[in-house]
Order: C-alpha cells, then sequence, then structure tokens
C-alpha cells in the first residue's frame, strides 16, 4: 500500500475540521478550543527551551576545538 503523502493528509484534516465543526454541537467546540489554547501556550513555552538545549551544547563544542 502506498503511504500518503502530506498535501493530502493535510486536505483530509481540513475537510475533517470542517464536518466536525458544522456538526458538533458549540460544547464541544468550546472543549477543543480550549484544549488548542493549552496546546499552543505549551508549544510557546517549550519550544525556546528546545531551541536553547540545542544551540548551548554546540556553542560549548566549539570552544573545545577552537585551538586544533
Amino acid at each position: 500500500m502506498k503511504k500518503m503523502g502530506l498535501l493530502p493528509k493535510l486536505i483530509i484534516a481540513i475537510i475533517l475540521g470542517i464536518a466536525i465543526g458544522l456538526v458538533a454541537p458549540e460544547i464541544v467546540i468550546a472543549i477543543l478550543a480550549t484544549f488548542n489554547s493549552i496546546f499552543g501556550n505549551f508549544l510557546n513555552f517549550v519550544i525556546p527551551l528546545i531551541i536553547v538545549g540545542f544551540v548551548a551544547p554546540g556553542i560549548s563544542d566549539l570552544g573545545e576545538r577552537a585551538g586544533k
């Protein structure tokens, strides 16, 4: 079976999101919006830590190899 590419997956997800948004009651949409907000805030908190976690060791490795 052939793997589905990213673009078809995105289009299917958009269509499913629109369909669920049209059919779901307001309480479900409110719960999903809350989850979206919490997850977005979590990502905004974690991503800078991940970047610092990758950049700091890289900079320290440069110092060790500077004289060679």
